[in-house]
């Protein structure tokens, strides 16, 4: 039964796991009667703290002796008699319970020594007396206390324990059931009344509760019928359970679980009744669908034996449950009820039921067919059920050679019967039962259509094929099976249309199933097998054939690997990657051929941009480092000339690494650069190898380079390479100091490592500028450097406290503090705490900081931190204001300067950060006095432990970080305060000394008072406490000193804090008066809802957390009502998850969404408020104000994204459809917005039956209303008064409605199409917004309907709402401030349905492109319509001209997207030509042409008039304008939807013209290259490769002309598009490029026609530079003029030339000295994949290898060089 349930049933027990943690440890009350008792053994029990202490007393006293033998059986009959009770006393699963069970057992008596104290009777008798005395509970008259539902539910339920494992309980309850069975109908009865009783109004909750109550009771009932049915008298007292089941079986409210197991009542019954026959012949006729659960049930009960006499019945009962599936199959929770019940039901056929039977293949047959029918549902539960049913019954007719129901599976998959994907799914099961080679044999489409057509496209078709191949192994040689299957499977990966990786998944299979396979594969042409195919097949297997095959592959096709490590696959190029790292042996040594692929693959792949192929990549090159390791560990033992080439490789591996640190590399290739050397490194020390003697110093020197890298963990790296690799650094401290003192961050960053660097080396070149005292034995080099930065500090802090706005500009003190924070984190403070030198520094440090948090605090904590500028009185209003963090200036220009509050604000702010975390990180790490002192009296020490900090500086960190938090309001400052107070949380809720161990705890109750607390009288001191709380951005610090208490807990493995702090913040939500308090409560509950580490442990407080939300949301305060929807809307990711995208019709991702029994599930009390909260909305005010809106869109919104499960009613009565009532009427209110959530929320809730039924019911009340308005009236009579609001609830629920059934219901749906027409003019003169969202649900309708579909007389009905005057239209809705636009929509569906030719076209001629101009709505419909059939259906375009990508950049309209595809293709070829030859059509676009040039005031819409731009050009309009005047436009407008139009009429043009004229040239190139910047969007710059391509095919004219400006821009033009930031686009290019150089070697045509081979697809840096290799060779005819050579140069580079001036020097801490502006972060700019200095020098390298004769052409190169471009010193070199 609970086979449905894994899903939910996991949900409950996890969904709080504290709870049930709680309910398992929490103690076991004493049972009533023993209370009072004297015993020893219970007032231990009853004083026991634990549960823990309450299993050692019961196992204690159950094995105690007493002296005494009369005493001793006393206190035996004592305790067995109060073990008794307190089993039964005890919760399901409660350790106290579990050790009693163990103990009430034939082991626990075995294991007695000695004389027996305990026996089985004896046991047993206590037993049957505990279980006298609780049914005695029940069965008493008056109790007192009367017992309540749920005591009553504890008694059955621990009674009905004793079925479950426990045998002694299960006799001894078989001997008392004389005391339990009258008390079933009792119970029922009592729980049954309070459920029918209405008046009592139960929460739905509860009377949730209450069934399960009731089902708990019938279970009982049940489980004694299965265990002692044939002991039990006949006049035992279950009639009155009987009719009490029938009741429960036929109630529809009432979940499919309670009422199956009632119905399981009613049978069992039958049969103890010995009323089985009549009750089967009853079964067996037609009954309603509410006997469902008593007629299914009717099957459970039989026995084998009895399908002799009742076969025949028991299939027709199959047959009426059938018919009730096919007739309620649209109801989800019945036919996953049926599938539930039969496969139980399909389990009970097997032997020993006799085949031979009556009925017995009938039945088989009829299961079959449900199966078959429903194995490919679309519910999950339905689908595994019902292949779990065709699984059991291909069983069962195997054993009973019924073979017609597998000629029967394999009949309707021959004719089709079902769907594909059903058909193979079947098929696999059948093959599993029978084998392959039956279903080969009577299934010849499988190889006919089936496995050719569908292979590596459909996955059910690739399961089915991976089952037979396995299955065939079995039957068939190896031949017929190689030829049969791996055959196909190799033909298979030929096909383009199929997923190569499904069919290499399959190779694998075969391979594993098969390795001869291998050796086939293996053999085939190299052309017919794609390469990925033959390395998964070696991969796959591993033998000694594959390491074989691997060595030739190796060696002779070492070619085709290559090739594959420069394709575009990524998948190819990792694979191959993967099959060189691959080795049969770890420490097998890398061949040549090995090493020469790795470095194939790295000289072209490790520049990746992609962070996923880089590690990936990254993953397969570790494999190759520890192959390299092991092989040198070996050599290193014993040296061999194979281990000195492994050295050698070792070498030129790193040398290669370190060379592509060069100064413009991007970040994939210095991300891979430095991790592989840092894993060289790490080798390098395992081996004690030392990296010094294996990297040059200009190599090392590319590594120093990458400390000014813009991120930071390359430059850990890089510090952590530079160690080992500088024995001897040539740092200088002076450089070093001016970095730390730049206003310029990464500067500050740079000198901290440089200096971090400077401490950690072997030997300095430059010492620092300090004397070093006497006594520093631990570290001194890092002391030095600690005391060489302590005194700017100190004069920095000085200028601060005087005048900080200058100090912030001339000397600020982060970097300073950001270095010693560096040199800190390398010292081991342990060792420290035993040098006062070192303790003194401590000291002094700690002191510093303290001193500068208190200067700079004013600035951070201001209202305003953005903005505060502190008073100076020298202060100079007329210095310039310069971006000081674009330039590096000296301090004589900062001081031409004006400070900025920029500046003040980044000093002080980054001051707190670096203060915040030397402060935690020396509490977190440092001795402590406490600590030492408790340590000293455990061990009883005279001398005091060495500390670095004392109770009073830590109190004082303590306090300085509570007043951070409290009083900082810049984001920055107190999100770095909470990351040091974190650390110091840490330390002490770890530390073992008391006083350290409760303060944080005394911090948590501090800030709750504060935040709890209110203003008294008696305590004027109350009144301050709130002050400290920011009661602005979100609460500033205080919700991040919450979320450091809470979160620094967890380590200790406990979370009490959080609970004690969100139990006080709901309270306060709930309870306080104080909106600021609630707001505070609000904000840190925000803090701990969104902590990723409390995201389990917060979900027992989600569902207070919503209502308190929701409540918040209902407060008259502002502050209040947004701190409230930000929770709220941290709720909804915390219960829902982060935002996926929404699909095209705006729809939320079905993994943002819930079903709504799982949400109440977990969160059962919302279902509560949201009742109670609907019903109070629907039953209120038709009119609601703001904070009601809120509070009901908010409520409505999280019901949005619910919807209904398909086990909807089956074990819970919170169902979703309890909701719709009240819906209805809120979808009838007054607020618009409201209305519309409503009717959504109600589409999504309701069933199609529902559905059809309320939709039919407002269709007939619109009835009545068109009736009502057309009713004859007098003059002297009042027009009929309308409800707007109501009508137009009623439009959106019939949108929602129909959306909900669409053409399911075609009668329905006429009728609307008849009936809404009427009313839609009805509606007209009375309310065009009424009028409109009419239109807007005809719309819908006919968006589905299709040409044909519809008869004459609806047309007919709905042309006459098209008749009215658009005018009229136009005007009422410019009054009302509406957009006419659904009309105009209508019209062109209607037109679109009518038959005669040429209908759609005529309504956009003479309603759309009329001479009078429309309203800007229509004229954007307009534009919009005709651009989209454009560019979709227009004939002239070319091919390549317009692709999908394209569309999609415009955003059309759904409105438009819907109508198009609604039309026919003969529509679409219609209005295209009509389009395209209307002169109508044409003039209407010329008018809006000349109006959209314009411009504002008079074309407002700037997307209309690009659209209508990118129509003039696109239409084949007079006169049409020239490519030079196009080229022109696109060179003066920098508008990017204005280019759009510009590059596909200028592509149409040069496609027109066979040579293009020789002006145009220049223009066209520049352009382009206007398209290819890295600022233009995506799909503009894969516009300038069609146009690239366009003119590479006339560049051999130019090259031929030799007109330096068109070469030189043409191929600045590729160079640009292959170093592009897009991947797709450099791929493209790349392709555009590859085919290029390949149809240059052949120019001419070849005499006969030859099949053009596919272009390569090879990545872009070998095009890049197969490119400019083939294009400077042609330049040979120029070799003599260096001015022409060097002008081309210049013209090539240029642009690289100027992002290579752009970027930061890295050079040690020099200043820049021209002033320059630099940037900030290179990692912001526009082309992150761009490397400008490496395409510098590889122009360069072309030029110089192609005219190395040219020595003035080579010098003028070099000069430009090192004019205009920043080198390093070992770049240049």
């Amino acid at each position: 039964m609970n086979d449905l349930n894994l899903r939910v049933a996991a949900i409950k027990l996890c969904a709080h796991p504290k709870r049930f943690a709680e309910l398992r440890d929490a103690l076991v009350p004493v049972p009533h009667k023993w209370q009072r008792s004297s015993h020893s053994f219970v007032q231990q029990f009853a004083t026991a703290s634990s549960s823990a202490e309450q299993v050692m007393v019961i196992r204690n006293c159950f094995h105690a002796r007493h002296e005494q033998e009369a005493e001793q059986e006393a206190r035996r009959l004592a305790v067995e008699q109060f073990l008794a009770s307190v089993l039964f006393a005890s919760p399901l699963k409660h350790s106290v319970r579990n050790q009693l069970i163990k103990l009430f057992s034939d082991q626990s008596l075995a294991k007695q020594l000695g004389h027996p104290q305990h026996t089985k009777p004896q046991l047993l008798a206590a037993l049957r007396e505990a279980l006298r005395e609780l049914a005695a509970t029940v069965a008493a008259a008056e109790p007192e206390p009367p017992l309540s539902h749920d005591q009553v539910n504890d008694v059955f339920v621990s009674a009905n324990a004793c079925l479950q494992n426990f045998p002694y309980g299960r006799e001894a309850l078989g001997h008392e059931l004389s005391s339990f069975l009258p008390l079933l109908s009792i119970a029922l009865e009592r729980y049954w009344r309070d459920i029918s009783n209405g008046p009592l109004a139960l929460s739905p909750t509860r009377l949730n509760e209450l069934y399960l109550f009731v089902q708990n009771v019938l279970r009982f009932h049940v489980g004694v019928l299965s265990e002692w049915g044939d002991q039990l008298p006949s006049d035992a007292p279950l009639q009155p359970v009987q009719l009490l089941a029938e009741q429960v079986a036929r109630h529809r409210d009432t979940p499919w679980d309670v009422r199956s197991i009632a119905g399981l009542v009613i049978a069992k019954n039958a049969r103890f009744f010995d009323r089985l026959a009549a009750y089967l012949d009853e079964s067996s006729r037609v009954l309603p669908i509410e006997c469902l659960p008593i007629q299914a049930a009717a099957l459970n009960v039989l026995l084998p034996e009895d399908y002799q006499r009742f076969g025949s019945q028991a299939a027709e009962i199959v047959d009426r449950l059938l018919d009730h599936t096919a007739h309620e199959g649209s109801l989800n929770n019945v036919l996953v009820y049926m599938a539930k019940h039969f496969h139980a039901y399909s389990k009970s056929l097997g032997l020993p039921v006799p085949h031979l039977c009556p009925g017995y293949e009938r039945i088989l047959h009829a299961l079959q067919r449900f199966a078959l029918a429903n194995i490919c549902s679309a519910t999950d539960s339905v689908r595994h059920m019902c292949g779990g049913i065709f699984t059991q019954i291909l069983q069962h007719g195997q054993a009973s050679g019924h073979v017609a129901l597998f000629q029967a599976v394999y009949a309707r998959f021959e004719d089709g019967s079902d769907s594909l994907n059903a058909g193979c799914v079947a098929l696999e099961k059948l093959v599993s039962v029978r084998g392959a080679r039956e279903a080969i044999g009577h299934c010849p489409s499988l190889f006919g259509r089936v496995f050719p057509e569908h292979l590596g496209v459909d996955d059910a078709v690739d399961a089915l094929f991976k089952a037979m191949m396995v299955a065939s192994r079995k039957e068939q040689s190896f031949e017929d099976w190689r030829h049969q299957w791996l055959e196909l499977l190799l033909e298979a990966t030929q096909d383009p249309t199929k997923r190569l990786s499904a069919i290499e998944a399959l190779i694998t299979q075969a391979v594993k199933e098969e390795p001869r396979a291998l050796r086939h594969i293996w053999l085939q042409n190299d052309t017919a097998l794609p390469f990925s195919t033959t390395l998964t097949a070696i991969l796959s297997a591993r033998n000694a054939e594959s390491n074989e095959l691997r060595q030739c592959l190796l060696g002779a096709h070492s070619q085709r690997l290559r090739e594959a490590l420069v394709g575009q696959d990524d998948h190819l190029r990792l694979l191959t990657l993967r099959f060189v790292s691959a080795a049969a042996r770890p420490s097998e040594p890398l061949s040549l051929e090995e090493r020469d692929i790795i470095g194939h693959y790295l000289q072209h792949n490790i520049n990746n941009p992609s962070a996923h192929i880089r590690q990936l990549g990254f993953g397969h090159m570790l494999k190759v480092m520890r192959r390299l390791e092991l092989c040198l560990a070996e050599h290193r033992k014993r040296p061999t000339a194979t281990g000195a080439e492994q050295m050698d490789y070792l070498r030129a591996l790193m040398a290669l690494l370190a060379d592509n640190l060069f100064h413009s590399a991007n970040y994939g290739r210095r991300w891979l650069s430095l991790r592989l050397l840092q894993s060289c490194a790490l080798m390098c020390s395992r081996l004690d190898m030392p990296m010094k003697d294996i990297l040059t110093a200009s190599q090392a020197a590319r590594v120093e380079a990458c400390l000014w890298d813009s991120y930071e963990h390359n430059k850990l790296v890089a510090a952590q390479l530079l160690v080992q690799l500088q024995p001897r650094t040539r740092i200088q401290p002076e450089r070093v100091l001016e970095l730390l003192q730049s206003l310029r961050p990464p500067d500050s960053l740079t000198g901290a490592y440089l200096l971090q660097v400077h401490c950690q080396a072997e030997q300095v070149e430059t010492p620092l500028a300090v004397q070093l005292p006497p006594g520093v034995r631990y570290q001194p080099r890092i002391y030095a450097a600690l005391q060489w930065l302590l005194q700017p500090l100190r004069e920095a802090l000085a200028l601060a406290s005087t005048n900080l706005a200058e100090a912030a500009k001339l000397s600020p003190m982060y970097g300073l503090l950001l270095a010693s924070r560096h040199l800190i984190e390398l010292l081991a403070l342990k060792e420290l705490a035993r040098e006062p030198l070192w303790r003194r520094y401590v000291q002094d440090l700690v002191a510093v900081c303290m001193a500068i948090s208190e200067v700079v605090l004013p600035v951070v904590s201001s209202v305003a931190p953005e903005g505060y500028l502190p008073e100076t009185s020298d202060q100079e209003t007329d210095q310039q204001v310069a971006n000081v963090l674009r330039r590096r200036l000296d301090a004589d220009a900062l001081r031409q300067i004006q400070t900025t509050p920029q500046m003040v604000l980044l000093c002080a702010w980054r001051s707190i950060k670096e203060v915040s975390n030397i402060l935690g990180g020396l509490v977190e790490r440092s001795p402590l006095e406490q600590e030492e002192q408790q340590q000293q009296q455990q061990q009883q020490q005279q001398d005091a432990g060495a500390y670095l900090l004392s109770g009073s500086q830590l109190t004082a960190i303590g306090d300085h970080f509570l007043l951070l938090l409290a009083e900082i309001k810049h984001r920055g400052a107190f999100e770095q305060a909470y990351v040091g107070f974190s650390m110091l949380c840490r330390r002490f809720w770890h530390s073992d000394a008391a006083a350290l161990n409760h303060l944080p705890a005394a911090w948590v109750n501090e800030a709750l008072d504060m935040i709890q607390g209110e203003p008294q009288e008696e305590e004027p001191q109350a009144e301050q406490s709130p002050s400290r709380l920011c009661p602005t951005r979100r609460s500033a610090g205080i919700p991040y000193m919450l979320q450091a208490l809470v979160c620094s807990e967890l380590k200790l493995g406990t979370h009490n804090t959080l609970h004690r702090c969100m139990l006080r913040l709901l309270k306060v939500c709930e309870t306080s008066q104080t909106g600021a308090a609630r707001c505070h409560a609000l904000n840190i509950m925000r803090a701990l809802f969104r902590s990723s580490e409390l995201a389990d442990l917060v979900g027992e407080f989600v569902a207070r957390g919503i209502v308190c939300t929701l409540n918040g949301l209902l407060a008259s305060d502002w502050a209040e009502q947004n701190s409230a929807s930000l929770l709220l809307a941290t709720l909804v990711v915390r219960v829902f998850g982060v935002e996926r995208p929404r699909d095209d019709a705006g729809e939320l991702h079905i993994r943002n969404r819930m079903t709504g029994r799982i949400f109440f599930t977990r969160y059962p009390e919302l279902y509560n408020y949201f009742s109670r909260g609907l019903a109070q909305a629907a039953l209120g005010p038709r009119t609601l104000h703001g904070a009601q809106k809120i509070h009901l869109q908010s409520m409505l919104m999280l019901l949005s994204r619910l919807y209904p499960s398909s086990m909807e009613g089956a074990e819970s009565t919170l169902k979703l459809s309890h909701f719709v009532p009240d819906l209805l009427q809120i979808s009838l209110c007054a607020d618009v917005l409201t209305r519309e959530k409503a009717a959504a929320v109600l589409g999504n809730f309701v069933d199609d039956q529902d559905a059809f039924g309320r939709l039919k019911c407002i269709l007939v009340q619109m009835m009545a209303l068109h009736g009502r308005l057309n009713v004859p009236s007098s003059a002297q009579e009042a027009a009929p008064m309308l409800c707007h609001n109501r009508i137009h609830g009623q439009e959106r629920l019939l949108l929602e409605l129909y959306r909900r059934l669409r053409w399911s219901r075609p009668n329905l749906i006429r009728m609307m199409l008849r009936t809404l027409p009427k009313v839609t003019l009805d509606l007209l003169g009375r309310s065009v917004f009424l009028f409109n969202g009419m239109l807007e649900l005809l719309v819908a309708i006919l968006e589905d309907v299709a040409q044909g579909q519809l008869e004459e007389s609806l047309i007919v009905e709905l042309r006459q709402v098209y008749a009215v005057s658009p005018g009229r239209i136009y005007d009422v809705c410019r009054r009302e401030r509406l957009s006419p636009k659904i009309f105009q929509v209508f019209g062109l569906h209607l037109h679109r349905l009518e038959c005669g030719a040429g209908a759609a076209m005529k309504h956009i001629v003479e309603d759309l492109c009329g001479t009078e101009p429309p309203p800007m709505e229509i004229e954007e419909l307009k534009g919009e319509l005709l651009l989209y059939v454009a560019l979709q259906d227009l004939p002239p375009l070319h091919p390549d001209l317009v692709n999908a990508g394209d569309v999609k950049v415009l955003s059309f309209s759904s409105d438009i997207v819907r109508y198009h595809r609604a039309l026919t293709p003969d529509q679409r070829q219609e209005l295209a030509r009509g389009i395209a030859s209307s002169p109508s059509v044409h003039a209407c676009l010329r008018r809006m042409y000349a109006w959209g040039q314009q411009g504002p005031p008079h074309c407002w819409s700037l997307q209309l008039a690009g659209r209508i731009g990118i129509l003039q050009l696109l239409l084949p309009l007079n006169p049409i304008i020239d490519l030079e005047r196009l080229l022109e436009l696109g060179l003066e407008n920098n508008a990017a939807h204005v280019h759009f139009g510009l590059v596909l009429a200028i592509k149409r043009l040069m496609d027109r013209q066979a040579e293009l004229p020789q002006p145009i040239w220049v223009l066209l190139l520049e352009y382009a290259q206007i398209l290819s910047y890295a600022t233009q969007p995506v799909y503009l710059r894969h516009k300038a490769i069609g146009l690239c391509e366009r003119i590479g095919t006339e560049i051999g004219r130019q090259l031929f002309l030799g007109d330096v400006e068109i070469l030189g821009r043409y191929a600045r033009l590729v160079l640009l598009l292959l170093v592009d930031d897009d991947e797709g686009l450099r791929n493209d290019a790349a392709v555009m490029a590859e085919q290029m150089l390949r149809e240059g070697v052949h120019p001419q045509p070849q005499p006969q026609p030859q099949p053009q081979p596919q272009p390569k697809k090879i990545l872009a840096n070998v095009v890049f530079k197969e490119f400019l290799r083939h294009f400077i060779a042609s330049l040979e005819k120029y070799g003599s003029d260096s001015g022409f050579l060097l002008r081309l140069f210049n013209i090539i580079v240029e642009p690289f030339l100027l992002m290579a001036q752009e970027a930061p020097t890295q050079e040690h801490g020099a200043l820049a000295e021209d002033g320059g502006d630099v940037d900030l972060f290179d990692k912001q700019g526009c082309n992150l994949y761009c490397e400008t200095l490496m395409v510098i020098r590889e122009v360069a390298d072309g030029f110089t290898a192609a005219f190395e004769q040219d020595s003035a052409l080579l010098a003028s190169i070099e000069e430009v060089l090192r004019a205009r471009v920043v080198w390093s010193r070992s770049e240049w070199d």
